[in-house]
């Protein structure tokens, strides 16, 4: 199978720029900062917010700077946002690309536990020890999974590809979803994961193969947790 075959299907050309991509990342920074910032005055006024609607908030947030720099800057449609339909054979692909990934992913864990590391703790604290993770668990199975792809591979890698090497801009979009996460030890398995949508995205042309296989992960990790904990 080659890297990049003739017979794969291009992405939607998209009319916004990579400068709108890099101010979509700007705006990202802004994200994280009034995110945690937000997070701290809660607990310093005290307020017990859900996790679950805390972490859907957050995450919707993400789609309006897609918004203002697709939508209502160039009246870009869905289907340039990647939201259109491929072909089955991808999620075979999708597939073979998905078990050296959760490998690398496992391997990383199993070393960090030798040193009684985590890659996100505070996971594991939040879907344990919830009173009602279900929203939680809605919205790192569904919510994320649906936003992050549009924001990083429909919006932020499409955009860097209109000055940089697919490549290049597969790499830029990888690092700055790790990065979302703001835990060192967590950057490079989900590097590596960004990696595989932003790859996902380019050979078929829909990023729906790659919000698949990141549901995925986020549901076998939040399963992975439940069974540790029930043992």
């Amino acid at each position: 199978m080659a890297f990049f075959p003739e017979d794969a299907v291009r992405p939607p050309t998209v009319p916004w720029t990579v400068q709108d991509a890099w101010l979509g990342a700007a705006c990202l920074g802004i994200w994280l900062a009034l995110a945690y910032a937000g997070i701290a005055l809660l607990q310093v006024l005290d307020v017990n917010l859900s996790p679950g609607l805390m972490v859907s908030m957050l995450e919707l947030a993400l789609l309006f700077p897609v918004w203002w720099f697709t939508r209502r800057k160039y009246r870009a449609s869905p289907q340039q946002l990647g939201l259109i339909g491929f072909k089955t054979r991808y999620l075979g692909l999708a597939a073979t690309l998905f078990v050296p990934a959760m490998w690398l992913n496992a391997l990383y864990q199993a070393v960090l536990s030798e040193h009684n590391l985590k890659v996100q703790p505070e996971l594991e604290r939040i879907v344990t020890q919830t009173a009602s993770p279900g929203l939680f668990i809605l919205a790192a199975v569904v919510i994320a999974p649906v936003v992050e792809e549009i924001f990083f591979r429909g919006f932020i890698f499409a955009g860097l590809k209109k000055r940089y090497t697919w490549v290049k801009a597969m790499l830029i979009s990888s690092g700055l979803f790790a990065l979302l996460h703001l835990r060192p030890l967590a950057v490079p398995p989900i590097f590596i994961l960004g990696l595989v949508f932003a790859y996902l995205y380019q050979r078929s042309g829909s990023i729906w193969p790659a919000i698949l296989i990141h549901s995925l992960v986020n549901g076998l990790a939040v399963i992975w947790i439940f069974l540790q904990h029930a043992g």
